[in-house]
């Protein structure tokens, strides 16, 4: 078990900002059965429950600091009990500071993956991050942006929109390189404009999946989906057609919402079906 990984020029660390903690298999996957869940039972809990995080990573290459997703953020989070963020402590332990990051690549614009985009003092905001350009998929721009839904996305005016207006957003298309080793890949269907994030060093592959799974059933039940994917078919095909690819080139996948210590591993397939190695 590990919190980080080595590809090639590139180090992978893995963070959390909200949990770990569980949820009922019902809650994330509201279509699935639970006795479809009766072949997964060692991914879950004692009681049945899926572990959960809300996480992140950081990518250090060749001098800069790159963060993937910023959680869900600061917080009190009053539907959670009051429970607030810890992404900038475990940064700070890990002895990245906010000033030491360069860029920050969003996979997606739901809530609990910009949350600590912009930081708040009374009415006014900064950019948490104040030498980094932030990094947002064309797809999920125009989408979040439409009127309708804009109306139902507080965390877009709360922590999305003042990175445009402090001049540090850029919106950016399928296939973007940030670096000759750290590109994006459209994997949409989670929401429209999905991007997983891609690392080729040194002869080795790594992917930051963002959401487009979120449990080990997933690996091989590509069909099933979370409540919160936005078009379900698409997700599910995207799923498909991903988690070949990283089981055929033996990519070392990262994947934010499970826990710590076990989201950093591989495809590997047991009695005919793919499951998880950790690394």
């Amino acid at each position: 078990m590990t919190d980080r990984a080595q590809i090639g020029n590139v180090e992978i660390l893995a963070f959390v900002d909200i949990g770990p903690t569980t949820r009922p298999t019902n809650q994330v996957f509201p279509d699935v059965p639970s006795s479809e869940w009766d072949n997964y039972k060692n991914t879950l809990t004692d009681s049945g429950e899926l572990p959960f995080q809300m996480g992140f990573f950081a990518l250090r290459s060749n001098g800069q600091t790159i963060i993937v997703d910023t959680g869900l953020g600061k917080g009190p989070h009053e539907a959670m009990g009051g429970i607030t963020g810890q992404a900038l402590e475990n940064l700070k332990k890990a002895g990245i500071r906010v000033e030491d990051v360069n860029s920050v690549l969003i996979t997606h614009l739901h809530g609990d993956h910009v949350g600590w985009n912009v930081t708040w003092e009374g009415n006014s905001s900064k950019p948490t991050f104040p030498n980094a350009k932030y990094y947002v998929p064309q797809g999920d721009w125009d989408y979040f942006n439409q009127k309708d839904v804009l109306e139902n996305s507080p965390h877009m005016k709360a922590n999305v929109l003042p990175l445009q207006d402090a001049g540090v957003l850029e919106v950016i298309q399928d296939g973007f390189a940030l670096t000759p080793e750290i590109t994006t890949l459209g994997t949409p269907g989670h929401t429209p404009g999905h991007q997983s994030t891609l690392i080729n060093s040194g002869n080795q592959k790594a992917i930051v999946t963002g959401d487009a799974f979120h449990a080990v059933a997933q690996l091989q039940e590509t069909d099933w989906n979370v409540g919160f994917d936005v078009d379900k078919p698409t997700a599910a095909k995207t799923r498909g057609s991903l988690m070949k690819r990283l089981e055929d080139e033996n990519f070392t996948i990262a994947a934010g919402h499970m826990v710590l210590g076990s989201n950093i591993g591989k495809i590997i397939k047991v009695d005919g079906k793919r499951s998880w190695q950790v690394l």
